[in-house]
């Protein structure tokens, strides 16, 4: 009898072993958890350079993608008597005029209009700069040249029957959807920070095709397949989460335009919320070459601007807060680095950072 058990027993061990040896495929791959698993342990950033490793994407939860390919949302119509142009935006967003040069311009090379609209879904922003007598092509070439590159080639798209160029530009830490299309006059940007909300994407689209200018007929856009899928998929490797909160910290503006790593931080995060509103957008090593498109903002590589709040910016791809610079050759700073850690406070040399980016005219203290 005991003989019996016993075979009975080892014959149930031998089908749970066999069972285990033939269990199914594993949801991800061996290069995909790795992937997962060096996200999550990275090693600190050293934080003389701040530089952001490469592919540095915060392990946040991502939201379901809709089943729906067109959501049901209710449309209202922005028109703008300034510039001649409409567009539909959802009705549950609000729109502000975020940048506004009066004529005559104080900087005619910089954004004259920015509207920044703005919902649960994401933040898009609509940037006016004039043409200056160039072509698109020829504009695109000029703010390379001037501003920072862009991954441009040619022009592939149309909105509102003017030829357009689409593109995601792919950073470090978030995904932007940009458009460019001109109408001679003015060149406009319409600007996305890819957010986990599948809707933000379908926003942006709606308002390509719905806008229109002056004395033009509607003309739905048309955008590459290519480049409307590379968007759709950016958006399940999105970080950027609307309403997070950030190592504690609580800002619905912030949380539309920047990752953050809940309890691991982000350097453009910890900025943006130090100083309330940004006009910068993307990683922090874009932002040195963004500081010429807003007629506000000044920079510089010698020192800080004394007695106001600076952005130090290290050209590896970081940036820090600076409350206040009363002078002489160091300098206080907080920082977050991006995934490494929540918050650091340190004195470093003003030789230290590439430069320094400060707004031209601070609000008092």
């Amino acid at each position: 009898m005991c003989k019996k058990i016993f075979i009975l027993i080892l014959l149930v061990l031998l089908s749970i072993g066999l069972g285990m040896t033939t269990s199914p495929e594993p949801l991800f791959s061996a290069s995909t958890l790795l992937t997962e698993t060096n996200l999550s342990e990275q090693q600190a950033i050293p934080l003389s350079d701040g530089a952001l490793p490469a592919g540095s994407r915060c392990n946040t939860p991502k939201l379901s993608m809709s089943s729906d390919p067109q959501p049901r949302v209710n449309w209202q119509t922005y028109q703008d008597s300034e510039y001649d142009f409409v567009l539909e935006f959802p009705v549950e967003w609000e729109v502000e005029t975020t940048i506004h040069q009066s004529m005559p311009f104080s900087d005619s090379s910089a954004i004259v209009k920015r509207l920044s609209f703005r919902g649960n879904e994401g933040a898009i922003d609509l940037d006016l700069w004039l043409a200056n007598g160039y072509n698109l092509e020829e504009w695109l070439t000029w703010y390379m040249e001037t501003r920072r590159e862009l991954p441009v080639d040619e022009l592939n798209s149309s909105v509102a029957g003017q030829s357009a160029v689409v593109f995601v530009e792919s950073n470090v830490t978030v995904d932007l959807l940009t458009t460019f299309f001109s109408d001679g006059k003015y060149v406009y940007r319409l600007w996305y920070t890819i957010t986990q909300n599948p809707q933000g994407v379908y926003v942006y689209w709606h308002m390509l095709d719905t806008f229109t200018l002056s004395r033009h007929e509607a003309s739905a856009a048309e955008i590459p397949k290519d480049i409307k899928q590379i968007a759709e998929e950016a958006v399940g490797i999105s970080g950027v989460e609307a309403g997070n909160y950030c190592c504690n910290n609580y800002s619905p503006y912030c949380s539309l335009y920047f990752t953050c790593c809940n309890d691991q931080g982000n350097c453009t995060w910890w900025v943006c919320y130090r100083f309330g509103v940004v006009p910068f957008r993307g990683d922090a090593v874009t932002w040195w070459g963004q500081v010429p498109d807003y007629p506000d903002w000044t920079r510089h590589t010698a020192a800080p601007k004394q007695n106001q709040e600076n952005i130090a910016y290290w050209s590896a791809g970081h940036v820090a807060y600076i409350a206040n610079y009363t002078g002489g050759p160091n300098v206080n700073i907080t920082e977050m680095s991006n995934c490494a850690s929540c918050f650091n406070a340190r004195q470093i040399s003003i030789d230290d950072p590439y430069g320094f980016i400060y707004e031209k005219y601070p609000p008092p203290p």
